[in-house]
């Protein structure tokens, strides 16, 4: 992995906290989705739940406080590594290799945003590099950027229009596909409470007709 230093010139455009979020919040509808109960419910009774999987997706970028960027916490082994800690004091999903992937999944998010995370939309080679193979020195970037980053090399460029633009423009895409899984998942309660109910009314007919 090439040493990074706190040159602002190469601290590349990165996805910021809005998309990784939306990541987390994804993470938390996957694990509730098995949950009988709807997702104002969920939000409210797992609440510590959903702001730890919030802060695993967007844990990578601790790196930064340290005047690094994109460092091994932009690894799989850093996903692994954290899944497995955090599993060993909080088991979200029940038992531990079930809640060790519930934590490797909202961390590795985080990754896979970053893949696709640079300067210019499309199929080109804007994209940011990130070892996610460490230890490996070889970094690793997708050939489709599908957000473009904002920019953290000073202050001006922090609080500047383009970064404006760009943290708007991942509040719509991540907000539809937002909206697109929360759909479903009114889709999925619905039916499961008509399930529920077909099944219950079956249950009092055969109470109210017992075989004789």
């Amino acid at each position: 992995m090439r040493s990074r230093s706190c040159n602002p010139e190469i601290f590349y455009p990165v996805a910021s906290p809005v998309a990784h979020t939306f990541a987390g919040f994804w993470t938390f509808l996957l694990v509730t989705a098995r949950f009988r109960v709807r997702l104002v419910t969920a939000c409210r009774q797992y609440l510590p739940q959903l702001v730890l999987l919030v802060l695993l997706a967007n844990l990578a970028d601790i790196d930064f406080l340290f005047g690094l960027h994109r460092s091994f916490t932009h690894s799989l082994a850093a996903a692994v590594f954290v899944a497995l800690a955090v599993s060993y004091v909080w088991r979200i999903a029940g038992s531990f290799w079930r809640s060790a992937g519930v934590y490797f999944l909202a961390y590795s998010s985080h990754l896979l945003i970053d893949l696709c995370t640079g300067t210019k939309l499309g199929w080109n080679a804007t994209a940011s590099a990130i070892p996610l193979f460490w230890p490996c020195a070889k970094e690793f970037r997708s050939p489709l950027v599908l957000v473009v980053g904002v920019s953290h090399k000073d202050l001006p460029a922090l609080f500047s229009m383009k970064n404006a633009w760009s943290s708007f423009y991942e509040l719509l895409t991540f907000g539809a596909i937002t909206v697109a899984l929360l759909a479903l998942r009114l889709r999925h309660e619905q039916r499961r409470t008509m399930s529920h109910n077909r099944e219950t009314a079956s249950r009092a007919v055969s109470n109210s007709h017992p075989i004789r």
